[in-house]
């Protein structure tokens, strides 16, 4: 489009200085207008040419594509060219499309800017891109594909070699909602700190648990009655006393010093559960509240850092274990567990490609039928029905994980759905699969031996069994180690971290395109600041040097 207006850009390289070799005419108009990619307007004269065709000769290494050159507004009328014209090179073709030549309407996209060129101050209209697309998701950002539930590999797998798929129920098949579930792990916990241990009745009044105060991956110093963030090197990078912040210099007279040695199980606990962020919470409060009230409560006085991380476990097991918590879960399961429609329809197809499904939880039965009639969309007690227990050949409830994995003396014993009887299985390892499957496949306890057994022939070793979990040690890790089965973790917090990776992609690729413009800009800048001439309106003088 440019080059074909051979006069018009003649008569505004005549306004910015003259130019004697013809082949530069095209360079001058696209330098002349690569201020559009600026976003204010740019003042200057003859002197300053060389630094704008820096910015803008790259565009016009191609005789008929720039990279950015847009036409001005007085041209239009003499020469035909639309306002909104852009030359686009292939990296912007496939981005945006703007116009392209005579009749098309001024794209959406496009402003005008006042601008002074040339010696004389002689003002110009120029028309300049304008990207809509602000970072942090306001109106006019560029479209990207959220996570849709893809699974992340960190080697290869041949799911044909797997023929047993097994789920872990608890943060796995059920995620359970923050604001309503470790809510009422917290006070019913707290509640036992006072009623059973002797807590002053103050602690009542301290706030609720907060989800997004703590996330997995941080160690409670349970000596020191600190919350510790390591990074891979296991340098303590942060680090609260209680609910305090510890000034830096704290922190590092603290840990600076200390090796990966010195971080003992004795000492530290790893916050590696979406479950013990409660307790983590509960345990930062504690801290506080002791260090405040040591004198004026004598039965905190003799009150250890390490005795409150124990008074908070022994709270939490008291709750799981007589129903504070999961009592008020299977009254109204909706309230504490999200709505997962598509795990059902996963299940069907995992069974219908062949493989044997499994399901092996630590919850006992009853919570476990509770949950899962949920999951199957029955909610309500008056709706429960062993209806889900088609989707899986072989349950195994209160599996004790890890020592399921790894101690074989562990026995198994079965659970009668009907009423939660459990009788036992001294001959599990003794009689054929179908036989003691034929009698019922609800089972409780045991170890990993039976759990290969009850699956049959389908499995002949650990490899072709794939477990999906949430803990990275006893879901993840120990079955790896131990009996060599493809593992699963899953990890809920990464999906607005993935969100975010994928949109900042955008905005990277974005970047990475710029600076190429640049670099080329640059490039033919230096390129044309050989060749400009100052001809002193002599119509036959030579290129300079």
């Amino acid at each position: 489009i440019i080059s074909a207006r051979s006069e018009a850009a003649s008569r505004l390289a005549s306004s910015m200085g003259r130019v004697a070799h013809p082949a530069l005419s095209l360079p001058l108009l696209c330098a002349a207008l690569a201020m559009s990619c600026f976003p204010r307007s740019l003042a200057f004269g003859q002197a300053a040419l060389p630094s704008l065709a820096r910015h803008a000769l790259k565009a016009a290494r191609n005789s008929h594509a720039a990279s950015l050159c847009f036409v001005p507004s007085h041209l239009q009328h003499s020469s035909g060219v639309s306002r909104a014209s852009l030359a686009s090179s292939s990296q912007f073709q496939q981005r945006r499309t703007l116009a392209s030549g005579p009749g098309l309407r001024t794209s959406p996209y496009a402003r005008t800017t006042r601008v002074k060129m040339g010696a004389g101050g002689k003002s110009m209209d120029v028309d300049e891109v304008v990207d809509t697309a602000a970072p942090g998701g306001e109106q006019g950002d560029e479209p990207f594909q959220k996570y849709q539930g893809e699974i992340f590999c960190n080697r290869a797998l041949n799911m044909k070699r797997i023929r047993a798929v097994g789920f872990d129920m608890d943060y796995t098949l059920a995620q359970y909602i923050p604001e309503t579930f470790e809510i009422l792990a917290h006070r019913g916990a707290m509640a036992k700190l006072v009623n059973v241990m002797g807590y002053p009745a103050e602690i009542l009044s301290l706030p609720d648990y907060d989800p997004t105060y703590f996330q997995r991956g941080l160690m409670i110093d349970k000596r020191r009655g600190n919350i510790i963030k390591m990074d891979r090197h296991m340098y303590v990078k942060v680090a609260f006393h209680g609910t305090t912040l510890m000034p830096k210099a704290e922190r590092v007279a603290t840990y600076g010093t200390m090796k990966h040695k010195d971080y003992t199980p004795a000492d530290f606990a790893n916050i590696d559960t979406l479950f013990s962020l409660p307790d983590a919470f509960m345990y930062s409060q504690l801290v506080s509240f002791v260090d405040a009230h040591r004198d004026t409560h004598p039965a905190l006085r003799d009150k250890s850092y390490a005795q409150i991380y124990k008074d908070v476990r022994r709270s939490v097991d008291l709750c799981h274990r007589d129903g504070v918590i999961k009592d008020e879960v299977m009254e109204d399961p909706a309230r504490y567990i999200e709505s997962e429609p598509g795990i059902v329809d996963l299940l069907k197809r995992l069974k219908l490609s062949g493989r044997k499904v499994f399901l092996m939880t630590n919850s006992l039965w009853d919570y476990t039928h509770a949950v899962m009639n949920h999951i199957c969309g029955k909610s309500r007690k008056d709706q429960w029905d062993f209806e889900w227990l088609d989707l899986f050949d072989l349950v195994i409830v209160g599996a004790c994980k890890p020592s399921f994995l790894e101690d074989p003396n562990l026995s198994l014993f079965r659970v009668h759905p009907e009423d939660g009887r459990l009788s036992n299985m001294d001959a599990a390892l003794f009689d054929p699969a179908a036989t003691s499957l034929a009698q019922g496949k609800v089972f409780q306890g045991g170890n990993w031996q039976h759990l290969h057994y009850l699956l049959g022939d389908a499995v002949t070793s650990g490899e072709q069994v794939m477990y999906v979990g949430d803990h990275m040690f006893s879901d993840v890790i120990r079955g790896k180690r131990s009996l060599g089965w493809r593992t699963t973790l899953v990890v809920p917090e990464l999906e607005h971290e993935v969100d975010v990776g994928l949109q900042e992609a955008m905005r990277v690729k974005r970047i990475e395109e710029l600076r190429e413009l640049r670099d080329e800009l640059d490039e033919w800048g230096d390129r044309l600041a050989l060749l400009l001439v100052d001809c002193n309106n002599d119509d036959n003088c030579a290129v300079s040097s």
